[in-house]
């Protein structure tokens, strides 16, 4: 028998937690239900109403010190500085041991212009950016921003940045940070991971049948290859596991062609969808 959310959803129960209800996650505020009230609840209040007077004081200021560049306070740059050195100091090998989940979600390179340097770098989300993943681009983030991205992904609870970004406008500008996160990470995929590795082998021997081996469908390299869906998971779940909407692609045609600005695909064009979608009453 199938046990439906207890706090409103309508979604299906996974978790019982320790008051005995049922939840869809493992922690009852990331039941969508949850999220969308204590949104609600927030919207037309000031700081002070939701967090309290001395709180709301201290996220003004950190902000302010963050974001405009006015001089810290000594306890955010011990802070900061504590942060900075953390993660600073890691070189991508660390990372991946100490950040599994992050290092999965997020990709990442040492700067080809400082070799021997281990300066690390990463793609912007924002879709237009000349540092996005879709433009072929990177920058490199300081320790704080490594920290907090990497905090976000790994606690359960998901505080810190949502997304990397090379700068505030790029924050500001991102369809993705005006919703509040990634409204495509939240989607639950049509399939599990057995049937996407099942859809994968399919797809790769169907190529290896028709043509005597898998190379790239754009450059025809034999190298770092990836299945991709032709129409995107999110917008054609029902093709989510037809062989005949698999692709090969190696690493960079998949990001440069398969999600690339403009496409289907893209990063821009999914979220429009979403927002459209979330105006008109619902979420794909």
């Amino acid at each position: 028998m199938i046990k439906i959310c207890d706090y409103g959803c309508g979604q299906e129960s996974k978790y019982q937690l320790k008051n005995g209800k049922w939840c869809c996650s493992e922690y009852y505020s990331q039941c969508p239900e949850i999220r969308r009230k204590n949104s609600d609840s927030k919207k037309g209040r000031s700081y002070e109403e939701v967090y309290g007077k001395k709180t709301a004081l201290k996220m003004k200021q950190k902000r302010r010190e963050l974001k405009e560049g006015v001089p810290q306070s000594e306890e955010t740059k011990r802070k900061i500085s504590k942060m900075n050195k953390g993660m600073g100091k890691l070189i991508i090998k660390q990372i991946i041991k100490q950040y599994p989940l992050f290092s999965q979600i997020e990709e990442m390179r040492y700067n080809p212009d400082k070799p021997g340097q281990k300066e690390i770098q990463v793609h912007c989300k924002n879709h237009l950016c000349k540092n996005s993943k879709e433009k072929d681009g990177w920058f490199t983030p300081n320790g704080n921003q490594l920290y907090h991205r990497a905090n976000a992904i790994e606690n359960p609870k998901g505080f810190g940045e949502s997304n990397f970004y090379c700068s505030e406008k790029c924050k500001e500008d991102c369809p993705l940070y005006n919703l509040k996160g990634d409204p495509l990470k939240e989607t639950e995929l049509p399939y599990t991971q057995v049937e996407k590795d099942i859809f994968n082998k399919e797809v790769l021997e169907r190529q290896r049948k028709e043509d005597g081996y898998n190379f790239c469908e754009k450059c025809f390299s034999t190298k770092d290859l990836h299945v991709h869906h032709e129409n995107p998971v999110k917008t054609h779940p029902h093709l989510a596991l037809d062989p005949d909407n698999g692709i090969v692609l190696c690493g960079k045609c998949h990001y440069k062609y398969g999600h690339k600005t403009g496409s289907e695909c893209s990063t821009g064009n999914l979220a429009s969808k979403i927002l459209l979608n979330c105006r008109l009453g619902g979420q794909k």
